[in-house]
This record gives C-alpha cells, structure tokens and sequence, in this order.
C-alpha cells in the first residue's frame, strides 16, 4: 500500500516550507491542485515504485474533498497533516512578506477577510485530522525538524541530508558543493597494473588504500573536523549538504573515501555518498 500524505492549512502557515520536506524524503508532491483532478492524480502514482509516496498539498477550502476522495482508495495508506496558525500571526506574516493573499485576489476580498475565511474553515478539519502543527510559533526550521521527525517517527534534530560525492579533478569540480576534501596523498591504485581497471568499491582496492598510514590519519582528521561541523551546521536548519571528495581521475580514492565516509556515519545522520566519475558504483 503507498503512503498517501494530505496537507494543507490557512495560507502563511508554512505550507510551502512543508513541501520541501516531502520532496526530500522521497515523494511526489503536488500542490494546489483542485479536488476534481485528485482520483486521475491517485490512478497516475498508485503502481509507481520509483518513489516513497504522494503528498498532496490542496487549498484549505480544498482539503476535506480531497481527503474524502483519497480515504475511498484502498490503494493508500492516508493520512491528513493540518497546520495550524493564530490569526494574528498570519496577518504579521503577510504584513511582513508583503505576498498578497490568494483569496484576497480570487474572491475580491480584504486580507482580513481572507484569512478570517482560512481559519474558519481550517478549525471545521479538527475532527478528521491525524496530526496538527501550531505553526504560530515556530520557525521555519522548527516547522521542518517538526513534520520531518512526525514523517520518520523520529525524534530528532539530524534532518539534513548529507551526500559525499566523489568525483576526480581532471573532470572539473562539481557545482553546488559545500565543502571538499582532496584526498590526493594517498597513493593511487591506477599505478598497481591489477588494480588500475578496479575501483574504490573492490576489496582489493580497499586493502591497497588502507595499507598505508597517510590513509588512515586523513580519515581520521577528516571524521574528526566532521565530528564536530555536522552538529552545528545542523543547526541553521539546512536541508541538503554536499561534502566533494576528490582524487585525480575519480574511480579509486575518492570512491573508497566517500563510502567509508557514508557507512561511518551512517547511524548518527541522513547519509548517501554519489560517485560522479564512476556511476556504476551508484547502482
């Protein structure tokens, strides 16, 4: 059975924050969209083992005709996320944002007005609802660590998603990386004639690397800096971080760091390692 998440609340109550969330744990989120495309929507990702689940994100005037609908599909486990907001506070976030309510715009009405309709029709959910979120006062990377750990049943702060990526630098330097280790001084296996058409994930290769002591300092001092930066990059709430390993060509070092890397930490975070230069690793 797929899981099936439903979310929605007054609008400024971080709905749009909450997608990101989904999107990085794996399903397929679709927002706005109107309660008459919701059963085409089911029939489209109900058989589709390539993610996790859906997310639908309806308006809250939206959301109890979704809901009706998705609860009728024996194909999904459903269950319905409310996110709550005090009126005060969705007027001091519109004030601040200066973003135009949508229902002032669609239906020609004041802000106040608007958001008195939100809330209105937001406490008529309270009775079919499986969790709620008072967002009013949380911010944006509280709301996160909330909804991730209410999604992983976790109770947890470690909500960034880490990816060492491995890639050599005769190929250029990948975009978007945060931080990068170049792990060049250890000596490379391409210079072993048995070894130079293996790579980072072959044993042998493994013990070659490991044979030398520079090997096991670097990762020690690399594991030590990470130790202590990855608790608090934590903290300012990031979603995603990309540590680059690099060697020369990508296929042997840096491959073998960045999964020793990955099945080191593996317990304590939300780890992958992705090898650029030598895909057939990530399969």
């Amino acid at each position: 059975m797929k899981e099936l998440f439903i979310l929605s609340g007054p609008s400024g109550s971080g709905v749009s924050s909450s997608k990101f969330v989904f999107e990085e744990l794996g399903f397929y989120v679709i927002d706005n969209a109107p309660s008459s495309v919701t059963q085409p929507i089911l029939d489209e990702y109900a058989n589709k083992k390539s993610m996790k689940g859906v997310c639908l994100m309806p308006r809250i005037n939206g959301a109890k005709k979704v809901l009706d609908i998705a609860k009728k599909d024996p194909r999904f486990h459903v269950t319905f996320i409310l996110l709550t907001t005090e009126k005060d506070e969705l007027i001091k976030r519109y004030a601040l944002s200066r973003h135009a309510h949508p229902r002032s715009i669609l239906d020609n009405i004041s802000l106040e007005e608007a958001i008195d309709l939100d809330v209105k029709e937001t406490l008529s959910l309270a009775n079919v609802v499986d969790y709620e979120i008072d967002t009013t006062k949380l911010t944006t990377k509280e709301l996160r660590i909330n909804l991730y750990n209410k999604l992983q049943g976790k109770d947890t702060d470690n909500i960034t998603k880490i990816t060492f990526l491995s890639f050599g630098l005769k190929n250029g330097i990948p975009v978007g990386l945060d931080a990068m280790f170049d792990v060049r001084i250890i000596p490379n296996p391409y210079w072993v004639e048995s070894l130079a058409p293996l790579n980072g994930g072959d044993q042998e290769v493994i013990d070659y690397i490991m044979s030398f002591d520079v090997t096991k300092k670097l990762l020690k001092d690399i594991i030590d800096y990470l130790e202590f930066y990855i608790p608090e990059m934590q903290k300012t709430g990031r979603a995603s971080y990309t540590i680059g390993i690099a060697c020369s060509g990508g296929q042997h070092r840096s491959t073998f760091v960045a999964n020793y890397l990955r099945d080191y930490f593996k317990d304590k975070y939300h780890v992958e390692s992705y090898h650029r230069d030598s895909p057939e690793l990530n399969r």
